[in-house]
């Protein structure tokens, strides 16, 4: 019978403590702004106005736990100096990947169909642009970032992948029309993003993968993006009669389209160069290794 290291318990146990601490905090400043905070902007601005307020409570959750209270560098949590042009690769990627999806939903018997609506696009738009890149910050602050470099280090990179990959598709069963396959979609994304992260584009990459591959989505298509339609006037996705391709209501990440999709996109970033590129130091440089050995993971391993 195998015997489980009192150590290995010990630093699970504190590893899991601080992300409770940490998801108290975040979870605790996004509910107290949208609380105190008017409703500016009226409908047209919710997701802008709840996004902001996510990625701030995770945001702030980030620099008290990860930042003041654990001593995690930046760079140790994902944020490189060369963020802003892997944030534009990312954006970039998602939106490739995203037109992967609505192609082969058109194949399979979606379709794309224009309106004559196109003086209101931007009125429309932009507030969900600002609100999908505000969404996509803060739930890669709450999944990947910190959470995710703590974890990994607690219990290894592959578990924490799967374990927050499972919780980031459980965190999406309460949206409109979702489904078991939706759930699981939903679950290969995070994987896809963890991938991303763990690259030397770090949390700039995983951000724009995300909301290029929501903007997308919404903006290029007005295809439901986890079970939210948006009505982005110009061009409007129609899903066909088998949701299990195309999504059906859902939206693309229903259906074996988006599987597809995150395939494809999982192997691109496993072949790049970078998938396997040195991680920046975990702690910051003024703060010695601690005992549980922080500062081990040299290789990043996708």
């Amino acid at each position: 019978m195998a015997r489980v290291s009192f150590a290995a318990v010990k630093r699970v146990g504190i590893a899991l403590g601080w992300l409770l601490l940490f998801a108290a905090i975040a979870i605790g400043v996004t509910i107290g702004l949208s609380e105190i905070v008017p409703g500016w902007g009226g409908p047209r601005w919710w997701i802008a106005r709840t996004g902001a307020w996510t990625a701030i409570g995770f945001g702030l959750a980030t620099l008290v736990v990860g930042r003041l209270l654990n001593k995690y560098a930046w760079e140790g949590m994902g944020w490189t100096r060369a963020a802003g042009l892997a944030l534009a690769r990312g954006t970039a990627i998602g939106a490739v990947m995203a037109a992967v999806a609505i192609g082969l939903a058109v194949l399979f018997g979606a379709r794309l169909r224009f309106t004559s609506e196109g003086s209101i696009w931007a009125g429309v738009a932009v507030p969900l642009i600002l609100g999908l890149g505000f969404a996509a910050l803060g739930e890669e602050l709450g999944f990947r970032g910190y959470p995710m470099r703590r974890l990994s280090d607690a219990i290894g990179v592959l578990p924490a992948t799967l374990l927050l990959a499972a919780l980031f598709g459980l965190a999406h069963v309460g949206n409109p029309n979702a489904t078991v396959f939706s759930t699981i979609n939903v679950a290969l994304a995070a994987i896809w993003l963890t991938i991303a992260f763990f690259s030397s584009g770090g949390m700039g990459l995983a951000w724009g993968a995300h909301f290029g591959w929501n903007a997308g989505l919404a903006i290029l298509f007005d295809a439901p993006v986890s079970g939210y339609a948006f009505a982005v006037p110009v061009v409007e996705y129609v899903p066909g009669t088998r949701a299990w391709i195309d999504g059906g209501a859902f939206g693309p990440e229903g259906g074996v389209v988006t599987t597809v999709a995150l395939l494809v996109g999982t192997l691109y970033l496993l072949t790049r160069p970078s998938a396997f590129s040195r991680q920046p130091p975990i702690e910051s440089d003024s703060v010695p290794p601690s005992p549980e050995g922080r500062g081990g993971q040299g290789v990043r391993t996708a």
